[in-house]
């Protein structure tokens, strides 16, 4: 209902009745102040239609509503690339929780959980491509390129350690749900040291 729309309702309703408009305190109780907050909430999430003035949405409205836009765009952009292949593995969708325990971490916990994502870790997969070492085959095993998935979910040398802290996680998404258990696996390793 717009401005005028509530301005002719007033003044018919004024025509055989006395009409008088007050402040009244809000949030407090008065059944008739809800219901109209109410209407209001609702009015809200209304689309706008019909001629000016139009009554503004409310900050908070506009706020979720790009809000939501964001992560919407966010979402088909990232199911959309062809890139980030290891990290598309590790997290194939958009993840808010996920990001919320990794900016509670501190910097080194950080970056080695980063480094598991994205596989821009030291370890000798990453380090060949920048030409630090000369091979990228597990310096264990010597038969896969040794890399976070590699380590963390295949190779057989790690078994036990794998169990303990990361469980029968099967997937690099699987091992981020228990980031505790993540870094506890790779500090007692120390392979990214």
């Amino acid at each position: 209902m717009s401005v005028l729309d509530c301005h002719k309702a007033l003044q018919a309703l004024s025509k055989s009745n006395r009409v008088t408009l007050k402040w009244i305190r809000g949030h407090n109780g008065n059944r008739g102040n809800d219901a109209a907050d109410e209407l209001a909430r609702q009015a809200a999430s209304l689309r706008v239609a019909g001629p000016e003035p139009i009554i503004p949405i409310p900050f908070t409205e506009y706020k979720t509503w790009l809000h939501n836009q964001t992560q919407t765009s966010h979402s088909v952009l990232w199911s959309k690339t062809k890139e980030c292949k290891h990290t598309k593995e590790a997290v194939p969708v958009l993840n808010p929780r996920l990001t919320t325990k990794l900016l509670q971490l501190n910097r080194p916990k950080l970056r080695t959980v980063v480094g598991m994502i994205t596989g821009h870790c030291p370890l000798n997969k990453h380090l060949s491509i920048l030409g630090i070492t000369d091979s990228p085959l597990c310096r264990a095993c010597m038969e896969t390129e040794e890399t976070p998935i590699h380590v963390m979910l295949q190779f057989n040398g790690v078994a036990e350690q794998r169990a303990a802290h990361l469980g029968s996680s099967a997937t690099l998404h699987e091992a981020l749900g228990d980031l505790g258990g993540l870094l506890s696996f790779w500090s007692e390793l120390g392979w990214l040291e």
